[in-house]
C-alpha cells in the first residue's frame, strides 16, 4: 500500500473543486482525538446537532440540484430535475427521522416502532415501520413496510437491544472510514449519519472523484459535525483509499462501490490478491461492511391483466429502470417471466413503448459505454431504444435470455449501464412458477440486495398461489423485497434498513454485508419488505407524472417541516392532474 507523507495533500480530480483542506494523517489524528468525546455527547446535544444539520442541508438545496444537473447533463425543469429533488428529499427525510428517533430515546427511551412488533408463525419477530404518520399515508399511498429480525430473537430481546448504544454508553469510540463510490449524491451523507448516530463512530468520509463536485456543499451542510471535530472529508484517488484502509487509526470501514473494489481492499491486487482471496487470507483485520451492488430482478407473476394494468406496471418498471440513467445498485436489470404467460409479449411491448418516450441520458459513469458494448456484442438480438446523442447511450432491452446458460452475464454480473435483460421460466402453473423463480433468484442471480415481485391481487385469491407467494417472501434471500413497488420507494421511505441479506462470504461478497439506514436502530435486521398496491393512484418517481418538479420540491419542504399546509401543497399537483 502507498504511504502518504505528513504534509501530503490529496488533490480532487474534478475541475473546480477546492484543494483538500487538511492533511490526511492530521485529519485522522484529529478524529482519533475526538472519538471518545463523541460517545459522551448527550442525546439532547445530538438532537441539537441534527437540528443544525437540517438547517445546513436546507441551505444548499438549490445549489445541490443545480450542480447535480450540470454534472449529469440534465436540463432544468424536466423529469431529471424532479429526480434530483426527490433524491434530496431522501436526505432531508433521513435527517428528520433520525432526529425523531433521538427525541423518542430522550423521552420514552427507545425509537417508536410505528406499527409495533409482531411474531411470524415460525417465531421470527417483525417490526411494522411504515406508514409512520399521516404524512406517510400520502407520500407512500397504500404502501406498508416491515422489517424482519434475524431468527432467534424474541420480542423482549428486540426491545432490550434496540438503540443499545444509548442504553449502555460506550467508554471509547472508533474512527469509521466511509469509502463512497456511489454516484448518488445523498448516499455519502446518509452513510455518515448512520455511522455517527447509530454506530456511534466518528467519520472520515473519502469521496470518490466522480462526486468531488459535491464536496464543498457536503462540507458546508455538515459544518455542525466538521466544526466539532467529528467528521472529516477527504478527496483523492484509489491510492488514497488504500492508504486510509490500512491506516492504524481507522477502526472500521464501510464501502459503497463495486465488488472488485472490495476485493482489492480486502485481498490486494494481482496474483497475490487472487491467492489471498482463494485462501481466505484478507489484508484487513478490522470490521468491514460493504454494499457493492446487485442485479435487481423483477419477477412478473402471471395473471389476467387489463390493458391499463399492463401500461401501469410497464410505467412503474420503466420509472425504476431509467432512474439516474440506470446507474444505481437498485436499478432493475433482469425481468423474470413465465414462458407460457399469454401477456408476456404485450407487457414487454408496453415497457419498450414507455422507454421510447423517455429521452436518453448522458453516459457520465466511467466505462458505461464499454460495458454496454460488451453486452451488445454478446447479445446481437438486444433492442436499442431511443435516439442517443454523441455522449449518450440508448435504453437497451435484451429479451429471451436462456435461464440454463451458466455463464450468462445478465445473471452473474452487474453491468452499470442502461441495459435490462428478460428471461422466462417454464412451469406447469403459477404456484410452481413462483417456486421456480425463488430457486432461480437465490441460486443463479448475482446479488442479495433487493428484488421485486409484481403480482395482481386477483391472482393471489387462489390459495395455492397465495401459499407459494407467502413462501417466496419468506425464502427469497434479499435484504430488501418490494412487492408491487419500486426499490427506490424503499430507499425513500428510509425506515427500513438497507443492505444485503446476512451471511455473505468475504471471498464472495456479492451485495455485501451489514445494514445501513436504520433510524429506528432495530437490532439484527434480516430483511425489509415493502408492499404496495397493484393499482396505485400515484407514487413517487413515476416517469409520466405531471408537475414532477413541483411535486418533488413540495416533498422536500414537507420533510423539512411537516405540516398540514405543506401536505396539501404536496397533494395539489396530483389533484390538478
Amino acid at each position: 500500500m502507498p504511504t502518504v507523507a505528513p504534509e501530503h495533500r490529496a488533490m480532487p480530480i474534478e475541475r473546480g473543486v477546492a484543494p483538500v483542506w487538511v492533511d490526511i494523517d492530521r485529519a485522522l489524528d484529529e478524529l482519533h482525538a475526538r472519538k471518545d468525546s463523541w460517545v459522551q455527547v448527550s442525546v439532547e446535544d445530538r438532537i441539537t446537532i441534527l437540528a443544525e444539520l437540517r438547517r445546513g442541508v436546507a441551505e444548499i438545496e438549490e445549489r445541490w440540484v443545480a450542480v447535480s444537473l450540470e454534472a449529469k447533463g440534465l436540463a432544468p425543469g424536466g423529469y431529471g430535475e424532479g429526480e434530483e429533488r426527490a433524491y434530496f428529499a431522501i436526505l432531508t427525510r433521513a435527517l428528520r427521522l433520525l432526529q425523531q428517533a433521538l427525541r423518542d430515546i430522550r423521552d420514552p427511551g427507545r425509537p417508536r416502532i410505528p406499527g409495533g412488533l409482531t411474531v411470524r408463525p415460525n417465531g421470527q419477530v417483525v417490526a411494522r415501520v411504515l406508514p409512520a404518520s399521516l404524512y406517510d399515508r400520502v407520500v407512500f399511498p397504500g404502501m406498508t413496510g416491515e422489517v424482519w429480525i434475524e431468527p432467534g430473537l424474541s420480542i423482549d430481546d428486540v426491545v432490550q437491544q434496540q438503540a443499545a448504544i444509548y442504553h449502555a454508553p460506550m467508554q471509547s469510540g472508533r474512527v469509521a472510514l466511509v469509502l463512497n463510490s456511489s454516484n448518488f449524491g445523498f448516499l455519502p451523507v446518509t452513510d455518515v449519519l448512520y455511522k455517527l448516530f447509530v454506530a456511534n463512530e466518528v467519520v472520515a468520509l473519502k469521496l470518490h472523484p466522480m462526486l468531488a463536485y459535491l464536496g464543498p456543499l457536503f462540507e458546508e451542510a455538515l459544518r455542525a459535525l466538521i466544526g466539532r471535530g467529528f467528521l472529516r472529508v477527504i478527496y483523492g484517488d484509489a491510492d488514497i483509499a488504500g492508504y486510509l484502509c490500512s491506516h492504524p487509526l481507522v477502526g472500521t470501514i464501510h464501502l459503497t462501490g463495486s465488488d472488485t473494489t472490495f476485493d482489492t481492499i480486502m485481498f490486494g491486487a494481482g496474483a497475490e490478491g487472487a491467492w489471498r482471496k482463494a485462501h481466505h487470507v484478507p489484508l484487513i483485520d478490522k470490521p468491514v461492511t460493504a454494499e457493492p451492488g446487485n442485479i435487481t430482478p423483477v419477477v412478473i407473476v402471471p395473471g389476467q391483466w387489463s390493458d391499463a394494468d399492463l401500461q401501469r406496471q410497464a410505467t412503474l418498471l420503466a420509472s425504476a429502470f431509467i432512474q439516474n440513467a440506470s446507474y444505481l445498485c437498485a436499478t432493475p436489470r433482469l425481468i423474470v417471466q413465465h414462458r407460457g404467460w399469454r401477456q408476456r409479449d404485450a407487457f414487454m411491448a408496453a415497457f419498450e413503448q414507455v422507454l421510447a418516450r423517455i429521452p436518453t441520458r448522458r453516459a457520465y459513469v466511467p466505462d458505461a459505454r464499454r460495458k454496454l458494448d460488451a453486452l451488445l456484442n454478446t447479445h446481437p438480438r438486444a433492442r436499442r431504444i431511443g435516439r442517443p446523442g454523441a455522449d449518450q447511450l440508448p435504453w437497451t432491452v435484451i429479451p429471451d435470455l436462456d435461464p440454463a446458460v451458466l455463464g450468462e452475464q445478465c445473471f452473474g454480473r452487474e453491468s452499470l449501464c442502461p441495459a435490462i435483460g428478460e428471461t422466462t421460466l417454464d412451469a406447469p402453473d403459477v404456484a410452481s412458477f413462483i417456486a421456480r423463480a425463488v430457486e432461480f433468484l437465490n441460486q443463479r442471480v448475482w446479488g442479495t440486495l433487493v428484488a421485486t415481485i409484481v403480482v395482481h391481487p386477483r391472482t393471489l385469491r387462489d390459495h395455492h398461489v397465495r401459499a407459494a407467494f407467502d413462501q417466496a417472501v419468506s425464502d427469497l434471500c434479499y435484504g430488501t423485497l418490494t412487492i408491487n413497488s419500486l426499490a427506490q420507494h424503499a430507499v425513500l421511505a428510509g425506515l427500513m434498513p438497507w443492505g444485503a441479506f446476512p451471511g455473505a462470504d468475504v471471498a464472495d461478497i456479492q451485495s455485501g454485508t451489514g445494514k445501513m439506514s436504520n433510524p429506528l436502530m432495530l437490532p439484527h435486521p434480516q430483511k425489509s419488505i415493502l408492499r404496495g398496491p397493484f393499482r396505485p393512484l400515484t407514487a413517487p418517481f413515476l416517469v409520466d407524472a405531471h408537475h414532477v418538479v413541483e411535486t418533488s420540491r413540495a416533498l422536500v419542504q414537507l420533510e423539512q417541516a411537516p405540516s398540514l399546509w405543506r401536505l396539501l401543497r404536496l397533494m395539489w399537483p396530483a389533484l390538478r392532474g
